[in-house]
This record gives structure tokens, sequence and C-alpha cells, in this order.
């Protein structure tokens, strides 16, 4: 594949500076990844890349994604 790939997030239902819903942006965007494409696990790698070098403040946010993942996980479990 040849090009670059751009994402938009166009805020439609808020704007927020908080690392907690930019996790649970991201964490949607993943699960959105996984249910739609199989096996894209290394592309979701790449946006998170692109995310890392693109904002300042990914460290924050890239860890708390962690802690959303871990809350996804226990609910799926749950049912």
């Amino acid at each position: 594949m040849e090009g670059d790939v751009v994402l938009i997030d166009f805020g439609l239902a808020v704007q927020s500076l908080q690392d907690e819903d930019r996790a649970v942006d991201l964490y949607v965007l993943e699960r959105a990844f996984g249910s739609t494409h199989p096996r894209t696990e290394p592309f979701f790698d790449k946006v998170l890349e692109g995310y890392r070098g693109s904002y300042k403040g990914a460290g924050p946010a890239l860890k708390r994604l962690e802690e959303v993942r871990m809350r996804g996980r226990k609910r799926s479990m749950i049912g």
C-alpha cells in the first residue's frame, strides 16, 4: 500500500482535555478496528505510534488506555 492514512476526530459530541476521555476514544477506535477488520493489531499499533509522535500529551493518555482496556476486559468477562 502507498500513501498516508489520516484519522480525523471531529469531536462531534464533546471536546475534552481529560486523559480518561482520550483513552476511551482510543479504546473505542481499537475495538472498532478489531471488530471490523480481523488481524489489524499491527495497524492499531501504528495508530498509537502516530498518536505518540503527534500529540505531546500522549504519555498519560496511553497509560490511561491500559486502565481502560483492563476495565473493558473485566466487563466482557462478566457479561
